[in-house]
């Protein structure tokens, strides 16, 4: 298989078009040539390097987002000040893990690694006494029968963190993600052996790896269950506080205690309702199947607006709110005509308002 991929054409300039993949089956055996020129392994490593957004996930960044409105959801995006290695045990060609969207290749944080940053930080920066109702409904707790104590689950959901998509549509791409990065070994016949004493003449053994790049940011969201209770959104916003302040001052993923993994969020904590659920309408749904029609048959605009205003408003009237803001929003997809647009808007209000 190794054999095969070798003979791919890669290492371009441009960097890898996935890096998911090309982290994970596209790299060379480790050599000992210290000229790059010389080495695949460490041409792969300047070709990773330049691993940059695709093209096309802002839309899928776009779609995961929306999915978040189904939820009471507190969403911030937050940038890496420095480098961030997720995933950092994970099986790697390089020997250090690194975890990355498998369909976009583009990074990505872990639920379960927020989950356990937010317990560390809890433990450290509180008395347990302080804490222990927050954390049973944040995290459940397990069950134990010899106690006649019953399991509960967390009610509070952490999402995965993904890269938050920064195409640059002038310039026609997206920014770098991954950097080089080195981990230097010293006293290596210590680490190996356990009967060699450490000291101060071996040689030091640098392990080349990859990172996230410093800057990149990534939207961090935590969401209940609709219908929550006011005391449990409280508890939803006082976790995403409390989140942002553990990323900015513990940090996430490998190698914190040498300054990896912080973030800081980029403006405050915004938390939404849930999107208001469509409820079936014959009215509505005729409404849409008639200005299809118009688009399809490319009626006249005024046209349009005079047939709306004689048979259409009177019939959409009594149907509430929500489903006349949606019939609106149609009408508007319709008549686009800056002429019209004046008494396109009087029509609409009046739609809206019910009157």
């Amino acid at each position: 298989m190794r054999e095969v991929l070798a003979t791919l054409p890669r290492f371009e300039a441009t960097g890898p078009s996935h890096a998911g993949l090309a982290h994970e089956r596209y790299a060379p055996q480790k050599d000992d040539e210290k000229e790059e020129s010389g080495s695949p392994w460490r041409r792969w490593l300047g070709w990773m390097d330049g691993a940059r957004e695709p093209e096309h996930y802002g839309v899928a960044y776009r779609r995961w987002r929306g999915s978040l409105t189904q939820w009471h959801t507190a969403s911030v995006e937050m940038r890496a000040t420095g480098r961030l290695l997720a995933g950092h045990g994970n099986a790697s060609p390089t020997g250090v893990g690194l975890t990355l969207h498998h369909t976009w290749g583009v990074p990505v944080i872990p639920g379960s690694s927020l989950k356990g940053v937010l317990a560390a930080y809890l433990r450290a920066s509180f008395e347990p006494a302080e804490v222990a109702e927050a954390s049973r409904r944040l995290f459940g707790v397990p069950g134990d029968e010899r106690l006649g104590q019953k399991a509960s689950v967390g009610q509070v959901l952490f999402h995965d963190a993904p890269w938050v998509s920064a195409w640059d549509k002038e310039k026609k791409q997206g920014p770098r993600m991954l950097a080089r990065d080195v981990l230097t070994v010293h006293q290596r016949g210590w680490y190996g052996n356990a009967e060699s004493w450490p000291n101060d003449y071996e040689s030091p053994n640098p392990v080349a790896f990859l990172s996230v790049r410093p800057g990149g940011r990534f939207l961090v969201a935590l969401s209940v269950a609709p219908g929550a209770d006011v005391e449990t959104l409280r508890l939803l916003r006082w976790a995403a506080d409390r989140l942002c302040e553990a990323l900015r001052d513990f940090g996430v993923g490998g190698k914190t205690a040498s300054g990896y993994g912080r973030l800081v969020p980029e403006g405050s904590v915004v938390v939404n309702p849930p999107r208001a659920v469509s409820r079936p309408s014959p009215e509505r749904d005729a409404f849409n199947a008639w200005a299809v029609a118009q688009r399809v048959a490319k009626t006249e605009q005024r046209k349009v607006l005079e047939d709306f205003d004689a048979q259409w408003r009177p019939r959409l009237l009594p149907l509430s709110h929500e489903v006349r803001m949606e019939c609106a929003q149609t009408l508007r997809g319709v008549v686009k005509s800056p002429k019209l647009q004046d008494r396109l808007e009087e029509l609409l209000r009046r739609l809206v308002d019910g009157f």
